[in-house]
Parts: structure tokens; sequence; C-alpha cells
């Protein structure tokens, strides 16, 4: 490679402004590229932490929005009771369970994109947009009809008796206009998927943020009666949601449509059925798909210990919870930057440079997620006073902040590493650990601590989901630091 383009200064791909000129001729009569420069092999330390900050900074601000947009969302609800804050978060899991297929099938998308990014092969990029656009319908048609079939039960199973009537009957409500709405996050999902494998991470932050934005509005709206609109309570909440989630589609469908990205709609094959990519897609998503099968089963056994200790200790878990998301948007974040770029690096044959991305990364996160974990660890009282007066409620759900926030950086380091080791195509190791922690260490020790001997309460909840945490870090790093996944084919 030339001096010249080794020193070029890599930028996020997002979409082109009209009349810049983004094509580049490939050798051997390959289709033209397309999208701003997106060069990996950069030798500056300076410009490889301005790669990562490029591709990271649009999902940390994504993430922390979302966080506070999900914030003031339960909180609008709360006003409406304890009952409402209740209900939305029994349809957490259940919602959990239909996104699982897609945030599956979002694994091996990023994956074969940023390999085929990286290897400049923008016509097998595009295959596997198509492809699993058309993967993406035909599971959410099977979904929703299961759910709206068994939905309800679900959610009678998940309270184990403890909750009350108004509260099932207000979160079968709200999940049944999630179900109508859920094809439009499923495809938004896969559109985005793409587009972060091909290093647009832009592009995601756009279309959601104008979705949480058009929730919150729609929320003032239809909870309370505002603005002329009907007051529709914890229903005007689920509404509020899905017209943000259209919006959010609208946008993204945009951006693959215009044709100036690396990965576009290429009209002519988008109904078209590839099985050999198809195949390929579900060898890094399925195991993905196990993972989050076992990530729901245990978040259900999780929620169920939790429901059994009654509405007061089920409000501070929920409120804790919608607070603690925080505490993983720089996990996340970074990680989507580690899977870009250890997929392009590995494409392009360097497992030498994915080492050195991943290491840089690790260190990123570190001083933001310490930084989160002051900021819950000494600041969620006046946030939790947001939600609720009540002085039990927030003592509680305060001690959870403060649990979560010690293993904040450890937890982060672990979302950084597996998303690493999706990113190079290991998908089934992320799996395996998820099973460990999910369905062994986290309802072992919830079990121990709820219940006998110890029975602190909600608290030892909170204990195991820290401990689930750290054994995760550390067998992920045990796996990484093995480096098999620098020759994993896809």
């Amino acid at each position: 490679m030339e001096k010249k383009d080794k020193e070029e200064l890599a930028e996020t791909e997002e979409p082109a402004e009209a009349g810049e000129s983004t094509q580049q001729t490939e050798e051997g009569g390959e289709p033209p590229m397309r999208g701003r420069s997106f060069d990996i092999e950069v030798e500056s330390t300076a410009k490889r932490r301005s790669l990562i900050i490029g591709l990271t900074w649009p999902a940390l601000a994504e993430n922390i929005l979302a966080s506070l947009v999900s914030i003031v969302d339960n909180i609008m609800v709360a006003g409406l009771g304890s009952y409402a804050i209740n209900a939305v978060g029994l349809v957490v899991q259940p919602r959990f369970i239909m996104m699982a297929a897609f945030m599956a099938l979002g694994v091996g998308s990023t994956a074969l994109v940023a390999r085929f990014r990286g290897a400049r092969d923008p016509k097998s990029a595009n295959a596997v947009l198509n492809q699993s656009m058309l993967i993406t319908l035909a599971f959410t048609a099977v979904l929703c009809v299961v759910m709206l079939l068994f939905g309800e039960s679900i959610l009678r199973f998940l309270s184990t008796g403890s909750l009350s009537e108004k509260t099932l009957e207000e979160a079968w409500a709200y999940f049944k206009i999630q179900i109508y709405g859920f094809p439009t996050l499923s495809l938004t999902f896969a559109i985005n998927a793409s587009l972060r494998g091909a290093g647009n991470t832009r592009a995601s932050f756009y279309s959601n943020t104008a979705a949480n934005l058009v929730n919150v509005f729609f929320n003032y709206c239809m909870i309370g009666g505002n603005l002329g609109f009907p007051a529709w309570g914890v229903t005007g909440a689920s509404v509020a949601t899905v017209i943000g989630q259209t919006v959010a589609l609208g946008m993204a469908a945009y951006f693959v449509a215009r044709g100036k990205n690396f990965v576009f709609f290429d009209f002519k094959t988008l109904f078209h059925i590839d099985w050999s990519m198809i195949k390929r897609i579900l060898n890094i998503g399925l195991p993905a798909l196990v993972e989050q099968v076992i990530m729901r089963a245990g978040m259900l056994l999780f929620v169920m210990i939790v429901t059994s200790l009654g509405d007061a200790a089920y409000t501070a878990h929920m409120v804790a919870m919608n607070i603690q998301q925080l505490s993983f948007t720089t996990g996340m974040a970074f990680g989507t930057a580690a899977t870009t770029l250890v997929g392009q690096c590995l494409g392009r044959n360097r497992p030498d440079l994915a080492k050195i991305y991943v290491r840089m990364t690790q260190r990123m996160g570190l001083v933001v997620s310490v930084l989160v974990a002051l900021l819950l660890f000494f600041g969620g009282r006046p946030i939790v006073g947001l939600y609720t007066n009540e002085a039990g409620i927030i003592a509680l759900s305060v001690l959870m902040l403060q649990i979560i926030a010690v293993a904040n950086p450890i937890s982060n380091a672990r979302f950084i590493y597996i998303s690493a080791l999706r990113g190079a195509g290991d998908s089934r190791f992320a799996a395996v650990i998820t099973f460990v922690g999910v369905l062994l260490v986290r309802p072992l020790i919830s079990a121990a601590l709820v219940f006998y001997p110890l029975q602190i309460g909600l608290a030892g909840v909170w204990i195991a989901l820290v401990s689930d945490g750290i054994i995760c870090y550390i067998l992920s790093l045990m796996r990484y630091r093995k480096g098999d996944w620098q020759n994993i084919r896809v």
C-alpha cells in the first residue's frame, strides 16, 4: 500500500452529500466502491484513535439518548402510578424474546459486511443486506402470530401471581400494540446492522435519535392527553413507541435506497433468494440466536425471582434497571467499533491490526465506563427521585445502582471482548458464556441470596447480576487471548 494511502485519515462512512463523488474503480471489474474513505490500515496512533472515536461516538450518543429517552418515558408513565411502571416493565422480556432473532441475524450481517468491506467486495455486502431483509420478514411474520396467540399467557406466567390484575391488563394492552408494530423495528434493525458492518454507525444514530424524540413527543401527547390528543395512558405510550419506530424505518430505508453507501438497495436483486448467502448469515447468526434464547430464558427466571418479592421490590428493580442502562451504553458503543474493526481487519488479512484496535478500544472504553460508574454511584438518588417519592423504593433503587456501578468497568470490558469475537465470526463462544452466566451463575446465586440461606432480598438479585458480569469477563478475556478467532472463516 502506498504511503499516502496509509497516512490517510479514516472516516466513518456516511451518506455522501449531494454532488459529492464517492465512487472508486475496483480492480478486476468489481462494482464501484461507494461511501467515503474508510482506511483501517493507518499507522498513526492518533489516526487509529480518531477512527475508533468516529465509529463509537454515534453508537454511544445513540445508546445514551435511548437510555435517557427510556428514563423520560418511564417517568411519564410513572405519573399514572406504580402499576404503570410494572406493566411496561413486564413487557420488556417477551419483547426481547421477539427481538432475539433479529439481534442474532444482525450479528451475522454485521460480521459478514465488515469482512466484505475489508476485502473491498461491495457486491457480496449488498447480498448480505438483501438476504437479511428477506429472512427478517419471514421471522417477523411467524413471531407476531405466535405472540398474538400466547403473549397474554406469557405475561401472566411471568407475574408468578404476585402482580395485580390491573398491572396485567395494562401490560397486555401495551404488548399487543408492540406486536403489531414489530415489523418496523425488525426491518430497521436489519438495515442498521449491515450499515454498521460497513462502518456507518451514524445512520443508526440519526434514525434512532429521530425515533426517540418522536416517541417522547407522542408520549407527552397520548399518555396524559395533551395538545388535543386522547389520554390513553399506558396504551398511549405503546402507540408513541410504534410511531417512533416507523420514523426510524423510513430514515434507515432512505439511507440504503440512495445508493451512496457501501451497502445499498439493489432493487434488481432485492427479492432474489440467495441460499448460499443465507447459509453464511445463519452460520454466524444461529449461534447468536442460541445465545439470545439462553439470555431470554435466563432473564425470564430472573424476572420471576424479582416478581416473587412483590410489587414494591419489582418497582424498585424496574426503576434501577431503567437507569442502569447508562452503565452498559459505553461497553455496547465501543463494542460496535470492535465488531466493525475486527471484521474489516480480518477481511484485509490483518489480524495484527485487529489486536491493536481491540487494545485501544478497551483502554478508551475503560475511561468512559469509570466516569459513568461514578455518576451512577454518587448521582443515583436525584435520578430515582424523578420516578417516585416513596422513600422505601428510592432507597432500594439507589442501593441497586451502587451495586451495579462497582462492577461497571469490568462488565463493559466484557462487552468489548465479546463484540470483537463476534466481529471475527466467533458467535458460538458468546452462546456458551451466556449459558454459563445467565442460566447457571445468575439463577443459582440469586436463589441462594434471595431465598435460602441468606434471604437478603432484591440486593441478592443484583449481586448475582454483577457476579455474572465478572465471570463472563474472565471467560471472554481467556478466549480472546487464546487467539483462535484470528483463523475463523465466515
